[in-house]
């Protein structure tokens, strides 16, 4: 794609793509192998616990993006000395934070049985196993991202894509192995706490050894300490909201209703985080441009069309996704995790997801303009939207859960997205960033929204045919596929992106 013009930037896409692939695969696969293992019951008690402790997770204070968004601006300025005491003063900081997260995390721990009131002793004893190794694993996280940022700023991306992929084939074949070894929901969490603390290691022996980043404490630089901890607290702020967007739903089924169906909303959410992945991989790799790019004070103009550009790749991306999902939704979930849930409950699990999808494709599409708020400072804007939105979230969701049952969560959820995402936000980015939103929507659906629709239908009169058949099931996905592409090329791309086409299609070809 011409928008990724380094090499690093090239690999780190097609590195990252494989990633999103084998991650789908492989949570695809060991779902119905720890739903085996554990029971419905069991795993949905992981869920509410993980649900809990990730709220800690929120005091990482976005330590990996202050450091890119940093780190890249000095790198710009050529500014070496203050890069070093900057990782310094950002070091110090990611102790100081690793401390309080294993403070808090203790506290939580100990009132496991004021949050959770309907648990066995049993489950309560692995309820505090689980938390343990979780505050470790938090811990191991926040200095990770620290590390991470640097080697992010340095545009090294490949690498932490090589990483990334390298830790989900050690979580998976360690959380078989602990599942074997009769280890249970304490297993799961213990897999993610070992690969985090082997992967840190790596990240911070690279970022020294290979990168050659030395870390050198001058003086505490309140002038430019200031503006870095106004990015902090609105990434604590988004990471609130982010978190409570995740998990408020699971919390409050396992408050208000029962563990199964926590366990189904879990499982809907496995295909949401997918979702939520498929845009993201490009738009993470942008932040060193954009933020040399106001640096160097580009036009509006010509950040509205860096936001289209990548913006229609991942309208393309999550429209297939989504169109997939209301095709061929059901079947996959039977065939997936059939085995395991009652009819009833895959219906409800396709429903929360089709509730959810569309109004978390918004800010999807759009996630290069939160590269443009961290290169203009402005971040905190947006996490004070997104807070309002997670309070409509909570408050929404109790209300909707109270009248309507476990369905008045995704409810809640959609609602407070349409409100926050499609409205507020882009109203936000059109008076304060002074981005073109309607050119920017305009731009991006343009006519790829006519071929998903148009492509949605056809497909689904031919499953009318027979639904029940896998052979008509397999033949109605080929020809989902086959037929996306058509359109897409001949009716959707503009000349850019068919030459982006026509350019990977000789590069296969020559191979």
């Amino acid at each position: 794609m011409q928008f990724l013009h380094s090499k690093s930037k090239k690999l780190a896409a097609v590195i990252s793509y494989f990633y999103l692939g084998l991650n789908a695969l492989i949570s695809i696969f060991l779902t119905p192998i720890i739903l085996n293992y554990l029971g419905v019951d069991e795993y949905g008690l992981y869920q509410m616990v993980y649900s809990v402790g990730h709220y800690i997770l929120i005091l990482d204070l976005g330590i990996g993006m202050v450091m890119i968004r940093y780190i890249s601006e000095y790198r710009t300025k050529n500014d070496r000395k203050g890069e070093e005491n900057f990782s310094a003063m950002i070091g110090i900081i990611t102790i100081v934070l690793s401390i309080i997260v294993f403070i808090i995390g203790i506290i939580v721990d100990a009132n496991i049985e004021n949050i959770f009131t309907r648990l066995t002793v049993d489950e309560y004893a692995k309820s505090h196993t689980m938390f343990y190794l979780m505050i470790l694993q938090f811990i191991f996280t926040i200095v990770d991202h620290y590390f991470q940022g640097i080697i992010c700023a340095y545009e090294h991306f490949s690498f932490t894509k090589i990483i990334g992929v390298c830790k989900i084939i050690f979580v998976f074949f360690s959380t078989i192995l602990f599942l074997q070894l009769g280890w249970g929901a304490v297993g799961l969490v213990a897999a993610n706490t070992v690969a985090c603390g082997i992967f840190t290691i790596v990240d911070m022996l690279y970022t020294f050894k290979t990168l050659k980043v030395r870390i050198c404490y001058y003086h505490w630089d309140r002038i430019i300490l200031k503006p870095a901890i106004g990015l902090m607290l609105a990434m604590l702020l988004q990471s609130v909201v982010g978190h409570v967007n995740s998990s408020v739903d699971k919390t409050i089924l396992g408050i208000m209703c029962t563990q199964a169906d926590v366990t189904v909303y879990s499982v809907a959410a496995t295909i949401i985080t997918l979702f939520n992945t498929i845009p993201t991989v490009i738009s993470g790799l942008f932040q060193p441009q954009v933020t040399r790019m106001v640096v160097h004070k580009a036009t509006n103009k010509e950040l509205t069309d860096l936001v289209i550009r990548v913006g229609r790749w991942q309208f393309l991306l999550c429209g297939t996704f989504l169109a997939g999902m209301i095709l061929f939704g059901v079947h996959f979930l039977q065939l997936w995790i059939g085995a395991k849930l009652t009819d009833e409950q895959i219906t409800f699990c396709w429903i929360i997801m089709l509730l959810i999808l569309p109004f978390n494709m918004i800010p999807l599409i759009q996630t290069v303009c939160i590269s443009i708020l961290n290169a203009y400072d402005k971040r905190m804007d947006r996490s004070l939207i997104l807070t309002g939105m997670c309070v409509v979230n909570i408050l929404v969701s109790i209300l909707f859960v109270n009248a309507f049952g476990p369905i008045g969560c995704p409810l809640g959820t959609a609602f407070s997205y349409l409100i926050g995402y499609a409205f507020i936000l882009n109203i936000y980015y059109n008076k304060r960033l002074k981005l073109d939103v309607v050119r920017m929507f305009k731009e991006i659906f343009s006519r790829i929204w006519l071929c998903l629709l148009v492509t949605t239908l056809i497909t689904l009169l031919l499953l009318l045919i027979n639904h029940n058949s896998m052979f008509y099931i397999l033949v109605s996905i080929i020809f989902f596929f086959c037929s996306l592409c058509f359109f897409m090329y001949k009716y959707g791309f503009n000349r850019e992106e068919k030459d982006i086409c026509l350019q990977l299609v000789r590069k296969i070809h020559l191979k």
